[in-house]
């Protein structure tokens, strides 16, 4: 659910009482907590979408129920009305670049390289670990901190956290001052299925020396309702 910007499966035991992760069985730990996440909710479940960007702040409603162009609906902009341009924009960008997004935050998830899991804290609810990112490029592998962090109880993600500890010299006449990425998960409804419920991004920097860029988005999802057959 993340715009195109920023960015599942298999296995694993099932043991009675409580259990800690031995490093051999971390990828296996990873791959079913990735499993246990239902990583496209538009295919099942209508839901609010609350989102800042560019300093604007947008609430929509998502309903997979209705007609193709009529499923984004623009409730609110920055706690007013929607004027009738700004509802046809929404729901125009939104149906637009819905199939660009749908696995944007499991894109994120999919950073995460297993063989690096390191196991820094476990207690009766949860385990985290550190990693250090699935990146081509060392600049930004060597410049942050990555943690996720694994409900016991479920055996699902319940959180993933990028930032950087230095700056970020991606190529020549750039450099990232501030990289924070941050996503939870959480059931949709009780005893319901565990879902994205939060994004917050954040980057800082300057490219060719001198043009400086700041962007933040944030968007949250609640108020679920199952709408599928």
């Amino acid at each position: 659910m993340m715009s195109a910007r920023v960015l599942s499966t298999l296995t694993m035991l099932c043991l009675g009482g409580p259990w800690a992760a031995a490093a051999e069985d971390y990828k296996a730990l990873l791959d079913e907590a990735v499993a246990n996440v239902e990583w496209n909710i538009e295919e099942s479940w209508a839901f609010t979408e609350t989102s800042l960007s560019e300093g604007e702040l947008y609430v929509g409603r998502f309903d997979p129920r209705l007609e193709e162009d009529a499923r984004w609906a623009l409730l609110s902009v920055d706690g007013k009305e929607p004027t009738d341009d700004q509802r046809r924009k929404y729901a125009h960008d939104r149906n637009e670049h819905s199939d660009d997004e749908s696995d944007g935050d499991y894109r994120v998830v999919a950073m995460v390289n297993p063989d690096t899991l390191e196991l820094v804290e476990e207690t009766d609810e949860h385990w985290t670990f550190t990693f250090v990112p699935e990146q081509d490029d060392p600049a930004f592998r060597d410049s942050v901190d990555a943690k996720i962090r694994i409900v016991k109880n479920g055996r699902y993600i319940e959180s993933l956290e990028m930032r950087n500890f230095q700056d970020i010299r991606p190529g020549f006449g750039t450099r990232i001052t501030q990289l924070q990425m941050r996503f939870f998960f959480g059931p949709a409804i009780e005893n319901g299925p565990i879902v994205p419920l939060s994004l917050d991004v954040q980057i800082r920097g300057r490219a060719l020396l001198f043009i400086g860029f700041d962007e933040t988005e944030v968007k949250k999802y609640s108020a679920f309702e199952y709408a599928g057959s």
